[in-house]
């Protein structure tokens, strides 16, 4: 059989002829591109981005994701020797984030009603967390609604079906069970989105002060990581979007 390596070796055979031998390269080997890697990538690289100036270590992101520091560790370099983090370990924008919206897939389910006032002993069962929102997990809105709440560049019509990220999978089928699924899209009252991150629900916003919406906000890093799903209208709305202090504008 022969063959040529581009990587560098030759095996030649014919009547009379054997060549198995070394050969220049035509092509150096480039160092994988590793980017963001696995659940724990993602975890991190959302950490960074929710504060790009601060400094975070290895031992204190691993306190705040409750990962271990091995695998924080990894997860640094790989973003590291894609150029996604300086040596200080703070992100590169909008490169980091751009990437992280690449690896932002969370299931959803559409359902037919949407929690209320006089729901009492369904939304206990939902675990919503409308009491000191600021400091306790619970639903989360976000998406367009979140993004009008912020102020961003968008425009929508009264009853627009609200969309909720929910700490877990357990919390989407409590969900679907008791709001009911919905069965087509024009029957749709809202969308239900398990959190990619524990951050999304654990980090949520109380906008009652300043905005008309009292469902609590996801922060506006994760509004921008689901607008940014949509190449057309999403990224129109991001960028003219740049969210009040104290939040950063990443993308």
């Amino acid at each position: 059989m022969n063959w040529l390596d581009l990587r560098g070796h030759l095996r030649l055979m014919a009547p009379g002829l054997f060549i198995d031998s070394d050969v220049p390269a035509l092509a150096q080997p480039s160092a994988e591109r590793q980017g963001i890697s696995g659940q724990v990538g993602v975890e991190l690289s959302a950490l960074l981005l929710l504060d790009p100036a601060r400094t975070v270590g290895v031992r204190t992101a691993a306190k705040s994701l409750s990962r271990a520091p091995s695998s924080i560790s990894e997860a640094f370099s790989a973003l590291r020797a894609a150029g996604l983090v300086d040596s200080e370990n703070r992100p590169s924008v909008p490169g980091l984030f751009w990437e992280l919206a690449e690896h932002w897939k969370p299931v959803s389910r559409d359902v037919a009603s949407v929690p209320g006032p006089g729901g009492e002993r369904d939304n206990a069962a939902l675990r919503l967390g409308m009491d000191d929102v600021e400091s306790t997990v619970g639903w989360a809105l976000t998406d367009t609604v979140a993004a009008m709440a912020y102020e961003a560049p968008v425009s929508i019509r009264a009853g627009h079906p609200p969309d909720f990220y929910v700490p877990d999978q357990s919390t989407l089928r409590r969900a679907v069970q008791l709001l009911g699924p919905a069965t087509t899209s024009s029957s749709r009252a809202g969308r239900v989105r398990v959190a990619p991150v524990s951050l999304v629900c654990a980090r949520r916003i109380d906008a009652t002060g300043w905005a008309n919406e009292h469902w609590p906000l996801t922060n506006p890093l994760f509004v921008a990581l689901d607008l940014a799903q949509d190449p057309g209208r999403g990224r129109e709305i991001l960028d003219g979007w740049t969210p009040r202090k104290p939040w950063n504008r990443v993308w």
